[in-house]
């Protein structure tokens, strides 16, 4: 009988463990999804702030362009031209290239992101 007793204490303590180890996964799995989004929202934040001041930047220094593209061939409609020319030719090498230089820069930074963090 003693044995059959201490049988069943083994494996209640054996049962124990395991739903120790099991909570103790459930644990480091929810600190790693915490981790993850933690980092996703404050490169997120990051990039939304950087993105908005530097459309700033660039509209004031495209308006700067205008004038004195505007000044030099004495219309200011042509430099303002001028301007919306670039930036039509911009998009569309952005629009001919935007998977060599956006999709796969971005898949990138993503895998790099989760697989080596």
């Amino acid at each position: 009988m003693e044995e059959n007793g201490s049988m069943k204490e083994n494996v209640e303590e054996i049962k124990k463990d395991v739903e120790d180890y099991i909570d103790n996964r459930i644990d480091v799995i929810k600190l790693k999804a915490i981790d993850k989004a933690g980092s996703v929202a404050s490169g997120l934040i990051v990039g939304i702030a950087i993105a908005f001041l530097g459309f700033f930047l660039l509209l004031f220094l495209s308006i700067s362009a205008g004038f004195v593209i505007g000044e030099i061939t004495g219309r200011n409609s042509i430099g303002f031209l001028c301007v919306a020319l670039f930036y039509g030719l911009i998009a569309t090498v952005i629009l001919v290239f935007k998977e060599k230089l956006i999709t796969f820069p971005i898949v990138n930074s993503l895998l790099k992101k989760y697989y080596y963090k």
